[in-house]
């Protein structure tokens, strides 16, 4: 099943496009501040660092580009493949070979993981080109290097352990992107048309992050939360547990119930 699976991945033309736009949105910012012809002496008074570079946290309009479609980096490459399956018959001669369980189990996993990966892939670019283009300098938050304010996410963090809140900061954003993939492949279990599919967490993103800002509620904002520097709230844990716990029994109860055979 799983060879399966990443034959078909490997062969759809979206995932190469997906990994495309992926490198230029994560280059495309290094390349803008790429130092030329300096020496050493020059970073003696330039704080610069892939710390305070990193896109995530240096607003720019690349940023704001991909804060805007990362609910489509998560669900485009892989959320469709079980309408696809139902739509085409092919679903019927898998589970000819496998149990059902085992079918779902696996395309849950492998859309979840594919789809955390595609939605970080152009951060994680960004962040080792800027390694390759400054210096790790030490965080200081006084001299120049102010990224992550008092109302900032872990501010502490950021300045006493730079690594682990990056790390941490990748890690909360996969999980985001892999829900958002599930959601997807969660409605794919009773919407067939695939293009519904694929925009729903879209959809669902810009609705949740509209409704709650427009009742005052600043701290449950989605993309506050998860792609903009809000400080940490315990709603972030909130939407992570619900959206796994929920598409996980949505997408596992009634792909079950689907007469397929």
């Amino acid at each position: 099943m799983l060879k399966m699976e990443f034959s078909r991945i490997s062969s759809r033309p979206v995932l190469w496009m997906l990994l495309a736009a992926g490198l230029f949105l994560g280059l495309w910012p290094v390349i803008q501040m790429w130092p030329q012809g300096v020496t050493d002496q020059y970073y003696m008074m330039y704080p610069r660092s892939p710390f305070v570079s990193w896109m995530y946290l240096e607003v720019s309009s690349t940023y704001q580009i991909y804060a805007l479609i990362f609910p489509l980096l998560a669900s485009l490459v892989y959320c469709d493949a079980y309408a696809e399956d139902f739509n085409t018959g092919l679903i019927k001669s898998i589970l000819t070979k496998i149990h059902k369980k085992s079918y779902l189990m696996t395309r849950y996993a492998v859309n979840f993981l594919l789809g955390g990966f595609i939605a970080v892939f152009p951060l994680l670019v960004n962040f080792l080109a800027l390694m390759m283009a400054f210096p790790l300098i030490e965080n200081n938050f006084y001299y120049g290097m102010a990224p992550v304010s008092q109302n900032g996410f872990y501010q502490d963090l950021f300045y006493q352990h730079p690594f682990v809140y990056i790390a941490l900061r990748f890690f909360l954003l996969f999980l985001f992107g892999g829900i958002l993939a599930s959601l997807g492949l969660a409605l794919s279990t009773a919407v067939r048309n695939r293009y519904i599919v694929l925009v729903f967490p879209f959809l669902l993103f810009l609705g949740l992050d509209v409704l709650f800002p427009s009742l005052n509620w600043y701290s449950y904002s989605v993309s506050g939360l998860f792609l903009w520097n809000y400080q940490e709230h315990w709603s972030m844990l909130l939407y992570l547990f619900a959206g796994f716990l929920g598409s996980f029994v949505w997408y596992l109860t009634a792909g079950v119930r689907n007469e397929t055979v």
